[in-house]
């Protein structure tokens, strides 16, 4: 098991919120293009590789259908949140770059535009290497990422939540096109024994070209790569525009 980051350990402080506003709503359009893309690729029980697994949401989805899956997160309250949601599954805490694991698998996916995260084009780089060096010959790899589209919308508008017993407030910064990074400041409070709790985040992600994601994939052994417009399998509104999804198969 490895030490998150602590970039990615920063996302601690969010992990509640993440899995209470957002997890449910993407997966609800996203899990249908995966019943499309990928799950009929696999067999039975087949063991699944969770990169960036987050609190666990995808993972409960997969293990209710009978598949086995492992998963890993750089923030370890993700991961706590993801062995409560998921308790069949198995979860470590690990960074995409420098995971490591014996077992071959079936198929591996990511989702929720986990790799945009990886802010190094060397580590998003080495991050296929490792899931290809965990797949069975010829073993599919599924994932979304995020395409200069998205950026240009209001990716990370500014909005509030208050509740009695917690706050969110998101304030982005917007795309920077020369650093092809997004900024956002996610400020949250929650309330426990009669106490509040402040935490604070910077959520960053760096947008990637189709043509770099097509060469990372080849050049980590990938073969045969189909890129689907999310738009195309009804994913609509803000969440869809310039989101892709990727399928891959392994050496």
């Amino acid at each position: 098991m490895l030490e998150a980051s602590p970039r990615m350990a920063a996302y601690d402080d969010f992990a509640w919120f993440y899995d209470r506003y957002w997890n449910e709503e993407f997966h609800a359009a996203a899990f249908p293009i995966l019943e499309r893309i990928l799950l009929p690729r696999l067999g039975p029980r087949a063991h699944l590789l969770d990169v960036c697994c987050g609190s666990g949401y995808l993972a409960g989805l997969l293990t209710e259908r009978g598949y086995r899956v492992t998963g890993f997160d750089a923030s370890p309250e993700m991961v706590r949140l993801a062995c409560a949601r998921a308790p069949e599954a198995r979860f470590e805490v690990a960074e995409a770059a420098s995971f490591r694991t014996r077992a071959k698998f079936d198929a591996a996916v990511s989702t929720f535009d986990s790799l945009n995260h990886i802010l190094d084009p060397a580590a998003l780089a080495e991050a296929f290497r490792r899931v290809a060096a965990a797949l069975k010959p010829g073993a599919p790899f599924a994932f979304d990422i995020l395409l200069e589209a998205a950026y240009r919308t209001d990716w990370a508008e500014n909005f509030t939540i208050v509740r009695d017993d917690h706050v969110l407030v998101i304030s982005g910064s917007g795309f920077d096109f020369r650093s092809r990074l997004a900024h956002c400041r996610i400020t949250t409070f929650r309330k426990s024994a009669g106490h509040w709790r402040r935490g604070d985040t910077e959520v960053v992600e760096r947008c990637y070209e189709s043509g770099e994601i097509d060469g990372m994939l080849r050049d980590a052994g990938f073969r045969d790569t189909v890129c689907y417009d999310a738009r195309d399998f009804g994913m609509a509104g803000q969440i869809g525009e310039g989101r892709v999804f990727y399928v891959a198969c392994g050496r």
